[in-house]
């Protein structure tokens, strides 16, 4: 087990998955995932935590490329580089799923209200053109978006009430018909 705790007291250490693939994180993006820094702290006291190799092994459930694309993540600048990275081909529900089992994931759920004052309030009177102008923030609509989809796919809103199932319907038309604010990726991942 000695060899185990030298490896453990590096700046980086090597993560298994089931799937037998290996990744090596270094300290500082540990420190960002929960997990990682139960695991990584319970492995000087569980021989079962580590492989026969010394390295740490992941949830059997957690999968190689979600895993990467979770770790990637960690860099990204606002919350709509989720669906703007994230390929067409990778299931965004398990993403998100992988995302709270790490809890990484966005932990504040918009309210309907909060959602439809984003999309769609932004109205200001301009006294120099003698009308109304619609602000659109494009940064703000799509972070919305993003944080809408993942309370959605998190099952926080009440689908049993008729209204709130309408508010959701029209905020998913919304995103699919707006091909100005939202692009073919990230309608999809909605």
């Amino acid at each position: 087990m000695s060899d185990n705790a030298d490896e453990l007291t590096a700046t980086k250490k090597t993560f298994c998955f089931s799937s037998g693939e290996l990744i090596t994180l270094e300290d500082d993006q540990i420190e960002k995932i929960p997990y990682l820094i139960v695991l990584v702290s319970s492995a000087y006291n569980f021989q079962s935590v580590c492989d026969k190799n010394g390295h740490l092994k992941l949830d059997s459930l957690i999968q190689f490329e979600q895993f990467s694309f979770a770790i990637q993540s960690l860099s990204f600048h606002s919350i709509r580089q989720l669906f703007t990275h994230l390929s067409k081909a990778n299931d965004i529900i398990s993403i998100i799923a992988l995302l709270d089992f790490l809890d990484t994931a966005p932990q504040s759920d918009p309210s309907l209200k909060h959602i439809d004052s984003t999309f769609f309030s932004k109205v200001v009177y301009s006294p120099f053109l003698n009308e109304d102008l619609q602000i659109i923030r494009l940064w703000d609509i799509q972070n919305m978006a993003v944080r809408f989809a993942i309370a959605m796919a998190k099952g926080e809103y009440n689908f049993n009430n008729r209204e709130v199932i309408d508010q959701i319907y029209w905020f998913v038309m919304f995103i699919l018909s707006a091909y100005k604010y939202f692009g073919p990726r990230f309608r999809h991942h909605v």
